[in-house]
């Protein structure tokens, strides 16, 4: 979903390399059998986190209010795509101090975030 939101959004042309290196690049962070699994909402974050590095090319932002969230660093490897995933207001987190990280990433969810990152195209 994310790619082909990308493509139908994008302003300039969207490269065959830049989609294979960017489908190349999760495929060696996640297993097959983890993408054949529900998609909980920090590893929906570390994706989208890839994404903005990797294709569009944004640098990180400082965490600010989001360092207090109490289960940033459950899953330490997801710390930062979570904070920056925050900043950027793609994905809210479930209460004020709680991201949510093992909570299942909802069709609703990944609609809405879609089209919050497709302002960043």
């Amino acid at each position: 979903m994310l790619w082909s939101s990308y493509e139908s959004n994008c302003s300039s042309a969207c490269l065959p390399a830049e989609e294979e290196c960017f489908r190349t690049y999760l495929r060696s962070i996640f297993s097959k059998q983890q993408l054949r699994k529900q998609v909980l909402r920090r590893d929906a974050a570390r994706v989208l986190h890839i994404f903005l590095m990797q294709v569009l090319k944004l640098p990180d932002e400082d965490w600010g209010e989001y360092t207090r969230l109490k289960d940033l660093y459950d899953c330490r490897i997801c710390a930062n795509a979570i904070a920056q995933i925050c900043v950027r207001s793609l994905m809210q987190p479930h209460s004020r101090y709680v991201f949510g990280s093992l909570l299942p990433f909802s069709e609703e969810e990944a609609t809405d975030t879609l089209r919050r990152l497709a302002e960043y195209f």
